[in-house]
């Protein structure tokens, strides 16, 4: 008979697990290689995880709740405020360019290219997540056409960002986006 798990414990070696990720800009490493960058056992990992996909689930989730916590905190912004909207999405914008971003980013683009190579649980997973961003600019935005092309730009200069490290050119997509909305 197995003892039940700890919540804290978990809680604590998920934190611990994402720092490691977050550092290394990856998820492709073995549960041992994540027990030991931590330091505990991949036992210990499994125990508490049942097993790497779900350590990388859980992680991916935490990971997903965590970009989106910047964004909630500019809700109460109206579409009828461009300028204090603009001056939000790029503030976002700066958050997620800024150094300690860096890493979650690219896990983002992990998740992505493990899709793109027809991950069917991944594929499903980016398309919960995305809609969850969409809610939230549409909460932030009250348009569901606007919220959908904010999530679009700032995919793609997400990505532009991360293959170029020019985070100029993000910035001036999103004020010229917002310009169009006045």
């Amino acid at each position: 008979m197995s003892r039940p798990t700890q919540p804290q414990k978990k809680e604590e070696l998920l934190e611990q697990c994402l720092a490691a990720a977050i550092e290394a800009g990856a998820l492709d490493s073995s549960i041992n290689a994540i027990a030991r960058k931590i330091g505990t056992s991949g036992r210990m990992l499994v125990y508490h995880f049942g097993s790497k996909q779900e350590l990388e689930r859980q992680l991916i989730g935490r990971l997903e709740t965590r970009l989106r916590e910047k964004l909630w905190s500019l809700q109460g912004v109206s579409l009828g405020e461009t300028a204090s909207l603009a001056e939000s999405l790029l503030e976002m914008w700066g958050h997620l360019t800024s150094p300690e971003m860096h890493g979650l980013l690219k896990l983002t683009m992990e998740l992505n290219q493990r899709a793109i190579q027809g991950d069917s649980e991944t594929q499903h997973f980016l398309e919960q997540e995305s809609q969850k961003w969409v809610k939230s600019l549409f909460d932030l935005t009250n348009d569901k056409t606007t919220a959908l092309s904010i999530f679009h730009v700032f995919q793609g200069a997400i990505l532009d960002f991360l293959t170029t490290g020019n985070a100029q050119r993000g910035q001036q997509s999103i004020q010229v986006f917002t310009e169009t909305l006045r």
